[in-house]
């Protein structure tokens, strides 16, 4: 059996009362923990079930926002949650006491989480790169020191915070950043003739590191071997093995896919809905009283940006891929920020939308469900590669070249429990492109 699935250790789990002043031990109370990640979410949340012969509930007593610090020994490692890295009670449910044991789920989330529903964006945003206004939020109005990486954009935005909660700001300013590593940026031509240049769109999520504010493009570059590039991240290789092939006491054993589904592959028909292949934009200017219309290509503009896959370009049909499905309007903001009127821009580039919704579905073209032997190591944002077997009659072992390569997690649960098989960890996979790229490729 895997070390990493049977190796639990619980060295602390306490709960703190709201004034601090009295501290309780959950080591021994609890039967499972489920700690969880999400590309998509602004925090980490996690689920913690107690049991007890007497009430904690009562006793400490529990009533939201108390403070959850623990240390937990793994098989892949120390998973420790302290300090600024403690999580707060926001909801308890479940409690029975009626068994003669108190019984009851504990749902925690980081203290920004909560911080963010006392707090808003007030101020106006003066003209300045988009990643200094999320450091900015981060720092002085969410007050957290957990800043993990927070990628640098090639433009600049100018904006007003509306008394939005700062989860919404960070989120919201996503679609309107370019990466500095986009190498076609902006819109070419005007009136009818104008087109959409480059890749657009950021990601704001928490994970074990922190916060992170990163671009998709740099999220795939970052990781890609064939790019060559010097800060790729080390990569964890897991292989699929048939039902009956785990042999005891080998370490390889600890990289192995134990289930694996997919939870989408192909959906033309949303594709063309959210118009991922090609969209238009009608710009209106409100000061100068024109009209400008941007198309924007997928297939064009991907051809050289990053991807995870080894295919070449987006294959699709042409009378897909170049027929517009979607259509947008917008107006521009001159003179709105400026007291005085003045023709002043926000920054935005005129067709910033279109770019990032073609880029964000993109991503998530392929999704995969996979569950393996648990390893906190793992963080959503990182890449592993999966290695699949091709299914055939005679099984064969021979490697799939189109489902295994390089995926993005987007998706991270860990399950800590004890017993002999219950330390799993499960994966949402996702990646933009088909083909095989891997560590030895």
């Amino acid at each position: 059996m895997s070390e990493f699935i049977s190796g639990l250790r619980y060295q602390g789990v306490t709960i703190a009362s709201l004034d601090g002043k009295k501290k309780l031990d959950l080591t021994n109370s609890i039967l499972g923990i489920h700690y969880y990640e999400d590309i998509l979410s602004p925090c980490i949340t996690m689920t913690m079930d107690i049991t007890n012969g007497y009430s904690i509930f009562n006793g400490l007593p529990i009533r939201g926002g108390e403070s959850v610090s623990m240390e937990i020994e793994t098989g892949s490692g120390t998973f420790k949650l302290d300090g600024e890295k403690a999580l707060y009670v926001y909801k308890v449910s479940g409690i029975d006491a009626q068994r003669k044991a108190e019984n009851f789920t504990l749902h925690l989330v980081s203290r920004e989480g909560l911080t963010n529903e006392t707090i808003r964006c007030e101020k106006k945003y003066k003209k300045a790169s988009v990643d200094t206004h999320v450091k900015d939020i981060l720092k002085n109005t969410l007050k957290t020191k957990k800043i993990g990486t927070i990628e640098g954009t090639s433009n600049s935005y100018s904006f007003i915070g509306n008394n939005k909660k700062p989860f919404h700001t960070l989120t919201w300013l996503g679609p309107k950043s370019i990466s500095k590593i986009t190498k076609v940026t902006g819109v070419s031509g005007k009136n009818e003739t104008a087109q959409a240049k480059g890749t657009a769109g950021f990601l704001f999520y928490e994970n074990y590191d922190g916060f992170q504010f990163r671009s998709i493009d740099s999220l795939v570059s970052n990781t890609q071997l064939q790019s060559k590039s010097s800060n790729k991240e080390n990569i964890f290789k897991y292989r699929q093995t048939p039902i009956g092939e785990i042999t005891a006491n080998d370490p390889s054993n600890n990289f192995k896919i134990l289930n694996y589904s997919f939870d989408k592959n192909i959906d033309l028909m949303k594709a063309l809905r959210v118009g991922m292949y090609s969209n238009k934009t009608y710009f209106f200017d409100l000061y100068s009283n024109t009209v400008d219309i941007y198309k924007y290509t997928l297939k064009d503009e991907i051809k050289n940006a990053t991807k995870l896959g080894g295919a070449d370009s987006i294959v699709v049909s042409d009378e897909f891929g170049d027929s517009v499905t979607r259509i947008s309007f917008r107006t521009s903001d001159k003179g709105v920020l400026q007291s005085d009127g003045t023709v002043v821009e926000s920054g935005r580039d005129n067709a910033d939308l279109a770019k990032s919704f073609s880029r964000y579905n993109l991503l998530f073209t392929q999704s995969l469900n996979i569950s393996i032997p648990c390893n906190i190591k793992l963080k959503v944002g990182d890449i592993i590669y999966c290695e699949f077997q091709r299914v055939e009659r005679a099984n064969s072992g021979e490697v799939d070249h189109e489902q295994s390569g390089n995926y993005l997690i987007a998706g991270l649960h860990h399950q800590f429990a004890p017993g002999g098989s219950k330390m799993i960890t499960y994966l949402k996979l996702v990646r933009d492109s088909y083909g095989l790229y891997g560590p030895n490729q």
